[in-house]
């Protein structure tokens, strides 16, 4: 990524307080145009089977410095998300990072990874041009959110997850991170190892997050269907037409649990693959059962020339108890990309999403049915 250094006068000209040397603060963005198939501008399904115009703009600042001892420090924050870089006085800061780094390791605090997912990552082969809901990105707990929705109903949505505090300590190689959620109530774990050899690299991460109790947004909406008598209810039974009133929300809590992670990534010339695996264990309360959510994909990229191939797979091995309209579903994609040169590429994909089947509890519809949806795009990604 190539970044545009301010001058002094720039600085002043943008009423950023303080001394501020060139060399500390540097501009990065990116852009993008084209087209989408059943897709949100966002890159998520909608459901809607349309071709639409999709673009993007976003741009972001990096500040650096150091101390008279070498301790460095900085942040980094995109534009469109300065609000959430300030923070409140309930959930602190939800966007951009901040950290100290010397001999000792690095602290960074802020809309950043836990430890878990700083070692065992994405699975790899997502090359389109909006993400297309980002299926290939793994399910951590630690994460805030899934399914490229961080309010969706679904285990893997932990909305106590920003800030996080992390640590990282790595030597020749070897690397270990801890670290924990905005309350400082979960531990989180990760630890890996990477290497080089003719001609490639390789790499193994592993991830341990002991979680506590937490509460989710369930859905955007309340599900009913008709009484029979005229009316509605939220007792619904297989079969029967169901309607979602907007605006009412609830919340569902999640006990506390345990989530495990590994992932074995390699690169040798030209091909790139990765296997990721996650094991969630949410444990049983006086008054809400747990959940069992297990993962497993693989995905990869060829390139040669100026072009780059990627494919991912991931399934849903497990779902269990509120989680079981999920057990089995599975989400795949198809990418490319040609680059152009100087940050700029053409790239585009088609990828098909997870679906979901509808789930009774104690004789009341608690999710509605979710068909799969086949979803692209494709058009000009841009880096600066």
């Amino acid at each position: 990524m190539k970044n545009v250094l301010f001058t002094t006068t720039a600085l002043a000209a943008l009423a950023i307080g303080g001394v501020a040397s060139a060399q500390g603060i540097s501009l990065f963005g990116d852009a993008r145009l084209g087209l989408g198939y059943n897709i949100n501008n966002d890159g998520s399904a909608n459901g809607e089977e349309d071709l639409r115009a999709i673009s993007r703009v976003r741009f972001g600042v990096n500040m650096t410095g150091e101390t008279d001892s070498g301790i460095t420090f900085g942040a980094t924050i995109r534009a469109d998300n300065a609000r959430g870089g300030q923070g409140d006085d309930t959930n602190g800061m939800s966007a951009g990072n901040v950290f100290v780094s010397g001999s000792w390791g690095t602290l960074t605090y802020g809309d950043t990874n836990a430890a878990d997912e700083q070692w065992v990552g994405d699975i790899p082969g997502n090359l389109s041009l909006t993400g297309l809901g980002d299926l290939q990105e793994t399910f951590f707990i630690s994460n805030g959110g899934s399914f490229g929705d961080d309010t969706a109903n679904n285990f893997a949505a932990n909305p106590t997850a920003r800030p996080t505090v992390r640590y990282d300590f790595d030597i020749a190689g070897f690397g270990i991170s801890l670290s924990s959620n905005r309350d400082l109530t979960d531990v989180v774990v990760g630890a890996g190892y990477q290497a080089d050899f003719g001609g490639g690299s390789f790499g193994i991460g592993v991830g341990y997050n002991n979680y506590k109790s937490f509460r989710q947004t369930v859905g955007t909406g309340l599900s009913v269907c008709e009484d029979g008598a005229g009316g509605l209810t939220t007792t619904c039974n297989a079969g029967d037409d169901v309607f979602t009133i907007a605006g009412a929300d609830s919340t569902q809590e999640v006990p506390e649990g345990e989530q495990w992670s590994a992932a074995v990534t390699g690169d040798w010339e030209n091909f790139g693959l990765g296997v990721v695996w996650t094991q969630a264990d949410s444990k049983s309360n006086d008054f809400v059962e747990g959940a069992k959510f297990g993962t497993i994909g693989v995905g990869g990229t060829f390139g040669w020339d100026a072009f780059t191939v990627g494919a991912y797979y991931v399934n849903i091995y497990e779902g269990s108890e509120r989680l079981e309209g999920y057990d089995g579903k599975s989400a795949y994609g198809l990418t490319a990309a040609y680059d152009l040169g100087g940050g700029a590429q053409v790239a585009g994909g088609v990828a098909r999403t997870f679906g979901r089947d509808e789930l009774f509890q104690g004789g009341s519809l608690i999710q509605t049915d979710q068909d799969a949806d086949t979803v692209a795009d494709f058009g000009i990604k841009m880096a600066f």
